[in-house]
């Protein structure tokens, strides 16, 4: 019903040659579920999201194309994607708060590759670091639609990421418990050997991932377009 009352309102801005407000630009900033550079030692040869079988099918891309799908009805123009750098995941306290600063929507995944450290409480610091980096760059443009993931090992690392996005004013959503189920990781494809490649989400985990967040993202979309 909801749903239908927003098409409707969308429908008479059109009828009367009111502009519903554009997505011009969607960000992603991630680690290697996002894109990994070739590394053949591990048998990766390839420059997208670790362990899609193509471009096409990592959730990146999967996820951008979705978006378009869902503006193509209000506006001529799809948005560009962008993965900016910019975070050092391994360490917190550098970022670059511009890094997606022209973006619209913005998505951060990230939270694998952090490395604990032994002189503090890693705990503590992760999530304060880890709100700050978001509260800064949310500063750098107040409009942007901004959607932090949980990590895909899962573990204590969701809570904690959970409790930094909610400090900094982001949506938040678990894509943890996916990699629980053994038919999301790429082992269960049988496409790759090693098993570092393996432990990534697969064709259907990537998929997964996307519908996870795609079920928080589009009503915000929604609202964008209203507005």
């Amino acid at each position: 019903m909801k749903k239908s009352l927003i098409v409707a309102a969308l429908c008479s801005l059109i009828a009367l040659g009111v502009t519903a407000r554009e997505i011009k630009e969607v960000a992603i900033i991630g680690n290697s579920i996002r894109k990994h550079g070739k590394a053949p030692q591990i048998g990766w040869n390839y420059d997208w999201g670790m362990a899609a079988t193509s471009e096409d099918k990592d959730y990146a891309h999967v996820l951008y194309r979705k978006i378009c799908d869902k503006l193509a009805a209000t506006q001529k123009e799809a948005p560009k994607l962008s993965m900016p750098g910019g975070v050092v995941e391994r360490d917190w306290s550098k970022w670059d708060p511009n890094a997606a600063k022209s973006a619209d929507v913005l998505i951060i995944q990230l939270g694998d590759n952090f490395r604990k450290k032994q002189d503090f409480d890693a705990q503590r610091d992760f999530i304060d670091l880890y709100a700050k980096m978001v509260s800064e760059m949310k500063a750098a443009n107040p409009d942007q639609i901004v959607i932090c993931t949980s990590n895909w090992g899962g573990g204590e690392m969701v809570g904690w990421l959970k409790e930094a996005a909610g400090k900094a004013g982001a949506l938040f959503v678990d894509i943890g418990v996916l990699s629980k189920n053994p038919e999301n990781l790429a082992k269960s494809e049988g496409n790759f050997t090693h098993g570092g490649v393996n432990w990534h989400p697969g064709n259907r985990g990537m998929a997964a991932i996307v519908d996870a967040i795609f079920k928080v993202l589009e009503p915000e979309l929604d609202k964008k377009i209203a507005e």
